[in-house]
């Protein structure tokens, strides 16, 4: 079993420190056990100099030669997926401190394109091991008659988040998981003061890289307050491959689940999709 995914020494002293400065430090090793390493996928970090990253979500995927368009349902109520987000793995390899992820290859997320989603269910998750950004043109919805009318689906053709394009630049850090429920019970055994004191603070106050934004994050804890998507630190044979926030058209948190042994073995065909109902 492969859970958890340890944070790094630096990340880990960043933590600690401002656990301590939140009042926590009775508390920090238990704080520090539910973090977990994260690949924190967001906006360009101010001063950043380098190219544009192939990594995205929303607009239409850049794919490779021969790729086919996932749909969901059958016959007259066949529809394409929803496009979620494409990762270029050689962009996010650096920040993969654990090496849990293929060092290369490009991922596509989906989600199914009707209303039949139950709440947890298998999506479709592509791997290309052997392609790389300069291997993509953008996917020609023009020529796919499956987008011919604009009012089925979710949203807007080609059924994606209905903001623009956002680029997604990788910065792996600590990233500690929610502690507050569990299946009603706290995932923490901590006294009323620290949980006090835990709940009053604000969303980055334990950020050990603020500066870094997460629209999505890869291979994360569950950030989730209401409940836990996989249960965390080794108690179950799934974890977070893909924290997707909360896309436009579900309006839910979503998140891409996989199994270790698939994840070992860099085989995506098997991911389930959980949403968390608010």
């Amino acid at each position: 079993m492969m859970r958890p995914n340890p944070v790094t020494a630096h990340d880990e002293r960043t933590l600690r420190r401002l656990i301590g400065e939140a009042g926590l430090a009775p508390w920090e090793g238990e704080l520090t056990g539910v973090a977990e390493h994260g690949i924190a996928l967001g906006p360009r970090p101010d001063g950043f100099g380098g190219p544009e990253p192939f990594s995205r979500c929303g607009g239409v995927p850049a794919v490779p030669p021969g790729f086919v368009w996932p749909r969901s349902g059958s016959g007259p109520d066949e529809l394409p997926d929803c496009f979620v987000a494409q990762i270029d793995l050689a962009e996010v390899a650096r920040e993969d401190a654990n090496g849990l992820l293929p060092p290369r290859g490009l991922l596509y997320f989906f989600f199914p394109g009707h209303d039949g989603f139950a709440g947890r269910d298998p999506v479709t998750v592509r791997f290309h091991p052997d392609r790389s950004a300069a291997d993509t043109a953008p996917y020609d919805v023009a020529a796919d008659t499956a987008f011919a009318d604009p009012t089925a689906g979710w949203g807007a053709p080609p059924w994606e988040f209905t903001g623009p394009p956002a680029a997604l630049y990788a910065a792996g850090k600590a990233m500690p998981a929610q502690v507050e429920r569990f299946h009603d019970e706290p995932l923490l055994d901590l006294p009323d003061e620290a949980a006090d004191r835990l709940a009053a603070l604000g969303s980055a106050a334990l950020d050990v890289a603020p500066e870094h934004g997460a629209y999505m994050v890869l291979l994360g804890p569950d950030r989730e307050t209401d409940q836990y998507v996989v249960p965390p630190h080794g108690a179950g044979p799934d974890r977070i491959l893909l924290d997707a926030g909360v896309p436009d058209f579900t309006g839910c948190p979503l998140y891409y689940v996989i199994r270790d042994e698939d994840l070992a073995a860099a085989d995506f065909s098997r991911v389930e999709a959980v949403t968390v109902q608010r």
